[in-house]
């Protein structure tokens, strides 16, 4: 059984980063990612291979940046294997990548590609430290990054809305951020990596996912969230970010996930990263 522990950021980075992570495995390990925001990978020890659909970008080998996604990712590691993560909220996205995320959406790169030698110092300085010492090694390198840097209201507000809210229209998600329907679907591809439309349905699967749970002793239709038309619609949706039926994926051994679940949930607060509560 892989072991998956958490870890907050320092309070003053908690706006750019959900958390960080680590994940150590004795036997080869393969499971599958829900749709998450960004974030950045360092492999420790082992090879990590992380494959999306529609994606042909090679996994770095000790440092990637992987942006926002809307589909699965299949993550493998053979044999003794050993990496540690953080999770981006858009807010760290913007000021610690820097870039549109809808460039990034879906895909996968090196690290050092944007933060240049940096990322590569930090990378050999996490290969000699326990991750007990890990947490506070990221806090220095992205306060260094971050500086003074304010953080932009309308992204908070965007976070919230799609944290907090249950909306189900793009008009009502524009309207409620008091934007044009345009101008919200613009800006939620530079913040987000997706249209508004396409990150409410996704926010919906994300939502209705963490409420079910392991609860296959129930029903699946009484426990799906009221926007979907009936069990159908669901199980279409589940397929396309999932790419199997949701009884393939409940009864899958999900070692990897199920406990980042627990362990997310009891450091975080939030099952998946998707529901993340970017602190303000």
């Amino acid at each position: 059984m892989p072991v998956v522990t958490f870890a907050l950021p320092a309070p003053a980075l908690r706006p750019l980063i959900t958390t960080y992570y680590h994940v150590t495995s004795a036997a080869p390990l393969e499971d599958h990612l829900h749709p998450e925001w960004g974030n950045i990978r360092f492999t420790l020890r082992g090879d990590w291979q992380v494959t999306r659909p529609g994606c042909s970008d090679p996994t770095p080998a000790r440092a990637g940046l992987f942006g926002p996604s809307d589909r699965t990712a299949t993550v493998t590691a053979c044999g003794q294997a050993a990496m540690v993560g953080v999770g981006l909220t858009a807010q760290g996205w913007q000021i610690l990548i820097g870039q549109p995320a809808d460039a990034h959406a879906n895909r996968q790169c090196d690290l050092a590609a944007l933060h240049g030698p940096r990322a590569e110092a930090l990378s050999a300085a996490l290969q000699a430290r326990e991750w007990a010492a890990m947490p506070a090694l990221f806090d220095d390198y992205f306060a260094q990054i971050a500086g003074a840097a304010p953080l932009d209201p309308q992204i908070a507000m965007l976070e919230q809305a799609l944290i907090d809210g249950d909306i189900t229209t793009v008009h009502g998600f524009a309207e409620g951020l008091g934007l044009n329907e345009r101008t919200c679907a613009r800006l939620c591809l530079r913040v987000f990596g997706f249209s508004s439309k396409r990150l409410l349905r996704r926010q919906r699967f994300l939502r209705t996912l963490a409420e079910i749970g392991d609860q296959l002793d129930q029903p699946l239709a009484s426990l799906l969230h009221g926007s979907y038309f009936d069990q159908s619609h669901f199980i279409r949706e589940f397929r396309s970010y999932m790419g199997m039926t949701p009884l393939a994926y409940f009864h899958s051994p999900r070692q990897m996930m199920r406990r980042a679940a627990i362990e997310r949930m009891r450091t975080a607060g939030a099952i998946v990263q998707g529901l993340h509560h970017a602190a303000s």
